[in-house]
C-alpha cells in the first residue's frame, strides 16, 4: 500500500515539477494494430524515470482511456497535470479491481491531442507497485487485452467529455 502511494507521489511530483518527456521512446510489439505498449523516458531534475505506457491511436479523442475507465469504475480518486499535455490533466482510479481476484491497481488515464501525436493512454501499476506494461510483469498481456477490450465495448458509448475536463 505503501508503494502505491509513493508512485502516485512520484506521478505527482513529477507533473508539478519542470518535466519533459525526452524524445527516446521505445514501442513495443503487441498482437493489436491500434495499440502499442511504450517505454517513455522522463527527466525529471535530472533524473530519469521509466514508464511504460499502453496507448490507444484509432480513438475518438485523448479522453477515451479516461471515458473507458469513468464508465468501468466511476469517478477517479485524483488528478494531475498532463504527462504529454498540461492542459489535459491525467485521471488516477486508485484500489481497483480489474478481475475477480482480490488484487488491486492503480491506473492512471491521459492522452494528448497534438498536431504530431494523437492517442489516449494508460499506465497501470499493481499493489506492490510494479508498473503492470513492464515486459517482464506476469500479467501484462492480460491487462492489455482486458483494457482493450473495455476499450471496444465504451467507444460507442456517449457521455459528457466535459465531466473529464473538470480541474
Amino acid at each position: 500500500m505503501k508503494k502505491i502511494f509513493l508512485i502516485v507521489f512520484v506521478l505527482n511530483f513529477i507533473s508539478c515539477s519542470s518535466s519533459k518527456v525526452s524524445d527516446n521512446e521505445i514501442k513495443m510489439k503487441t498482437n493489436f494494430e491500434d495499440l502499442s505498449v511504450v517505454k517513455t523516458l522522463n527527466l525529471v531534475n535530472s533524473d530519469s524515470i521509466t514508464i511504460h505506457e499502453l496507448r490507444f491511436y484509432k480513438i475518438d479523442s485523448a479522453l477515451d482511456t479516461m471515458k473507458s475507465m469513468y464508465l468501468d469504475y466511476g469517478i477517479w480518486n485524483d488528478q494531475s497535470i498532463g504527462l504529454h499535455q498540461e492542459n489535459i490533466n491525467q485521471k488516477i482510479w486508485k484500489n481497483i479491481r480489474l478481475f475477480e481476484d482480490d488484487e488491486v491497481y492503480t491506473v492512471i488515464a491521459g492522452g494528448t491531442e497534438t498536431k504530431n501525436n494523437y492517442y489516449a493512454c494508460l499506465t497501470v501499476y499493481d499493489a506492490k507497485g510494479k508498473d503492470c506494461f513492464d515486459e517482464n510483469h506476469p500479467l501484462k498481456n492480460k491487462i492489455i487485452k482486458l483494457f482493450y477490450g473495455r476499450m471496444k465495448e465504451n467507444r460507442s458509448k456517449k457521455i459528457n467529455y466535459s465531466i473529464l475536463k473538470v480541474k
